[in-house]
């Protein structure tokens, strides 16, 4: 099984960011799920669309682009701050 096969990236899908083929689930998620010490039977709990071997790709695709793995993740954490500062306090 190789790796590429299910990673892949679309323009428009998830800003083009590497995602699960044929799903809607960027890399990072799953690699920020793992960084918060879950293991991937554990995010397949939180992920339930997703199989372990796409888990797995996921995690090996983040581990080989650690760089581009951690611009998504600040990219998303920039993007939810905005949106929480742009909501109506409670």
């Amino acid at each position: 099984m190789r790796v590429e096969s299910f990673i892949e990236s679309t323009p428009g899908i998830c800003g083009g960011r590497p995602r699960i083929a044929g799903t809607r689930v960027p890399v990072h998620r799953v690699a920020g799920y793992y960084r918060l010490g879950y293991a991937p039977e554990e995010i397949r709990e939180f992920l339930t669309s997703l199989t372990l071997p796409q888990i797995d790709a996921a995690l090996a695709h983040a581990l080989a682009n650690p760089e581009e793995t951690e611009q998504s993740l600040r990219d998303e954490e920039i993007a939810v701050d905005h949106l929480t500062s742009q909501s109506p306090a409670a």
